[in-house]
């Protein structure tokens, strides 16, 4: 069906009376409706956009937040695929969601830029990554992943996949 405007439909109607406008509403309102589902037929239907969290400020007081932080900034790259193109894009969305110490360090290495003392980490997104982890991240990971095992227990009434997320 083509999308002829609906007052051009009805005046070219023989089916539809000129004299009586009573006809005219109802048969608007079908025509209206059959051009609408005509329109939109065949298309995917659009989704509402997704509202995704913005990441927890990070700011080391807890270690074992970081991986949680940096998980967090994983997803809301992935709700903007367009606005975060670049490493250099997503490293400074991170910056932006530190605070204290860190924020202290990423100052100094900002104003080293400045001086032509430049970092890698600040323009590669796994070496960022792998930057936090060694600055700001759990000390001594293998003692720590030791220690959680050697700790490690399922209670009776745990159900398995608690202990599966608890060991990972």
């Amino acid at each position: 069906m083509s999308s002829q405007p609906v007052a051009s439909i009805i005046e070219s109607n023989p089916f539809i009376s000129q004299s009586n406008p009573s006809v005219h509403l109802p048969s608007a309102n079908i025509i209206n409706a059959i051009c609408h589902l005509s329109n939109t037929l065949g298309r995917p239907p659009v989704a509402p956009p997704v509202k995704v969290r913005v990441p927890d400020v990070f700011d080391r007081t807890d270690p074992h937040q970081l991986h949680c932080f940096l998980f967090q900034c994983r997803l809301y790259f992935r709700s903007g695929p367009t606005l975060f193109k670049s490493d250099f894009d997503k490293i400074n969305f991170a910056m932006t969601y530190v605070s204290g110490m860190i924020q202290d360090w990423l100052q100094v290495a900002l104003e080293q830029e400045n001086r032509g003392i430049h970092h890698a980490w600040l323009y590669s997104w796994p070496s960022f990554v792998k930057e936090m982890h060694t600055c700001f991240g759990i000390p001594d990971v293998v003692a720590e992943a030791a220690h959680f095992l050697d700790h490690l227990r399922m209670n009776p009434d745990d159900w398995i996949a608690t202990y599966n997320v608890a060991f990972l």
